[in-house]
């Protein structure tokens, strides 16, 4: 999707019709909007948001309608607002008008009427009207995306905060294709479930009594997902309201040290845990995958008794080690002791016999491989002994660790509850409060993963037993086939999902990093956790605290990432299923706001680089400088938003403003 251009009549401050027409050039993909503050830069970023989804974020949003127009307006005229967007995507060239009409009444009071909503679009020189336009627009540009594509730097900090994970996670999903596959898993599993149903007008009475069972059982594990979603968004919100208190705490004199090393203990506290768990996950895999070396000990050692006492005593016959001397006598056809062998005689059947009896190797030969077999698994067995040993003092160094910063962290807090102050003693007993929900949060999220760990085991169990049930009925056979096919999808697909989320992961994470190394200056490293927090580490590979910019920084990799991504599958001669991708335009207002002078320049440099069409909103002083320095020969259009103020410009006593290219 590329946009074409906008066209405002009377949205909030643009008086009469403003157009502003958008870059597409590949090597001069930049269009830039300045103007001053007050100018409306933000009114022109809802009008993108309000023309799409009829949605505003402004003070007063129901009123959007210029003052002016409606100023100069006679009584019972009708005053009309609207905003114009064109834009292509698919060889389709798309026109999208969200208007209102209002009317001045005699008393001077504005009546608003409806909002109209006309969207179209021209492929082959026709032109093809859309009835649902809703679908249409959500299909080329989801509406929960609004916010990454039109978005408010000074706000866009929010992504890299501690509570934004499930933003990230919603945004993933619906860019690189994977909400299209939960939701078609989410559908084939209740087609399943309406099949089995089903069963219970065809099927006998245990089939009957079984899909009861499993519907009941399915009721309950729903209801526990349903309160672990929950815990889980209470525990972000416990999580977001423990960082405010702590950081409070930061800003109060007489803590304000305290807090800090308190912060730097919690965040050792968090990396020796997460070392701790990984160390957890190494050991059981380990003794999964060699445990039985452990139990070779009396095998082995009695074996080797049996080798070392009798030798060559007891094992096959005096004086014959191999079936292949045997093989060389009949072939030969005369014995040792000079009898002819001939076939069918008995000489010959005993020869046989004798061989059934004897190794097809000599039988020192076969000794000697079976002691260098003995000796490879005892090897093997004191390597995993050793190898064990050694993750597990790992294990107790970290235990010992995790329980010395607990106490460190412990008296910290002890220190600050002692300072003779009511606003510090009210937060940390609130930090206390929240602390204990929070840890009590995660226990009961443990218990419901156990829970529903075992509610699908007995599932699975009784899914099984239902499937073996005999019935005649040719209708229960053909729905039960169905039910299969429909587990047997969701259960591949489930597969794909996981597999596609973990390698969406990895590229971002490549990514992120690529786009985070040529906006930042520090050398710091940021990370896409597996619980999609976005945390950024110093050399020192522990995780630091942010500054507003740092923040912004952050999220504009993410997003950058993000469309980067999906660019590049769009792209792609050969596409998977799930990988169509899209070509998406970023609309930013005030990216500069809280960037200091060398990240201004650094963002202004690589900025281009983020999408194939990239719209700055700016005001003058931001855009004045390094900024227009470094992305002069970046810009395809310039405009200028000039506002009429009515406090200097007495003639005209409304406030308005006016679009102006600057050629």
């Amino acid at each position: 999707m590329l946009l074409e251009e906008i066209k405002l009549k009377n949205f909030r401050q643009y008086y009469k019709e403003q157009t502003i027409q958008f870059s597409k050039s590949t090597n001069r993909n930049v269009t830039v909007i300045h103007g001053e503050n007050g100018s409306g830069k933000t009114a022109l970023l809802n009008a993108f948001s309000w023309c799409f989804y009829g949605k505003i974020d402004l003070p007063n949003a129901n009123t959007i309608i210029n003052e002016n127009s409606i100023r100069e307006a006679k009584q019972n005229q009708e005053i009309e607002c609207s905003v114009t967007i064109k834009f292509s995507d698919h060889d389709k060239m798309y026109t999208l008008q969200r208007k209102v009409v209002a009317r001045k009444g005699d008393n001077g009071k504005v009546y608003y009427g409806e909002e109209e909503v006309k969207l179209d679009y021209k492929k082959d020189g026709n032109s093809v009207s859309i009835s649902n336009s809703t679908d249409e627009i959500n299909r080329v540009l989801p509406e929960n995306l609004r916010t990454y594509f039109f978005f408010d730097g000074e706000r866009i900090d929010n992504l890299s905060k501690d509570n934004s994970t499930g933003e990230i996670k919603n945004a993933i999903k619906n860019i690189m294709g994977l909400e299209i596959l939960e939701r078609a898993i989410k559908h084939t599993g209740d087609a399943g479930t309406r099949f089995r149903s089903e069963l219970k007008n065809y099927g006998d009475p245990k089939t009957i009594d079984l899909i009861e069972q499993i519907e009941k059982i399915e009721a309950e594990k729903l209801e526990l997902e349903k309160r672990k979603e929950l815990l889980e968004t209470n525990l972000n919100a416990t999580k977001s309201q423990i960082k405010d208190t702590e950081n409070k705490l930061k800003f109060i004199e007489g803590s304000q040290k305290l807090q800090q090393e308190k912060e730097s203990k919690d965040e050792e506290l968090e990396r020796v845990q997460t070392e701790a768990k990984k160390l957890q996950k190494e050991i059981l895999e380990y003794v999964s995958k060699n445990g039985y070396l452990a139990f070779s000990y009396t095998p082995v050692n009695q074996s080797e008794s049996i080798i070392n006492e009798k030798q060559l005593e007891g094992f096959g016959i005096p004086g014959i080690r191999s079936s292949a001397f045997i093989d060389d006598l009949i072939e030969r056809g005369i014995c040792i002791c000079g009898t002819e062998i001939k076939e069918d005689s008995a000489h010959y059947e005993h020869l046989l016999k004798i061989k059934e009896y004897l190794p097809p190797q000599s039988l020192e030969g076969a000794i000697i491989n079976f002691k260098s077999s003995i000796k490879i698994v005892k090897d093997a067995r004191q390597r995993f002994y050793d190898q064990l040993k050694e993750l597990k003092q790992k294990e107790i160094k970290l235990q010992g660790t995790e329980r010395r910063l607990q106490e460190e962290i412990k008296e910290i807090k002890s220190k600050l509850n002692e300072k003779d102050s009511e606003q510090i003693s009210g937060l940390i007993t609130k930090l206390d409060k929240l602390e204990e929900s929070n840890s009590s949060t995660e226990r009961e999220i443990g218990a419901i993963d156990l829970q529903i760990k075992q509610v699908t085991t007995k599932l699975r169990e009784l899914e099984n037993e239902q499937k073996k049930t005999n019935t005649l009925a040719e209708k229960a056979q053909s729905t039960q086939r169905r039910v299969d096919a429909c587990q047997t999808l969701v259960h591949v697909m489930g597969e794909i999902y996981n597999i596609r989320e973990k390698l969406v992961r990895i590229q971002l994470q490549e990514r992120i990093t690529e786009v985070y190394k040529q906006f930042l200056r520090k050398g710091y490293e940021v990370r896409l956790s597996e619980q999609y927090e976005l945390n950024v580490y110093n050399q020192n590979n522990s995780k630091v605290g942010m500054s507003q910019g740092e923040r912004q920084i952050t999220s504009l990799s993410f997003i950058g990432a993000i469309v980067d991504l999906a660019r590049e599958q769009y792209k792609r001669e050969i596409k998977g299923t799930f990988e169509e991708g899209g070509i998406y335009p970023l609309v930013m207002d005030s990216p500069f706001g809280a960037l200091d002078s060398d990240h201004r320049e650094r963002i202004a440099k690589g900025i281009h680089r983020l999408s194939d069409q990239v719209i700055v909103i700016v005001s003058t002083s931001q855009w004045r400088g390094e900024v227009e320095k470094q992305m002069k020969d970046l810009i395809g259009k310039e405009y200028q938003l000039q506002y009429n103020d009515p406090r200097i410009n007495k003639d005209q006593p409304y406030e308005y403003t006016e679009a102006v290219e600057v050629k």
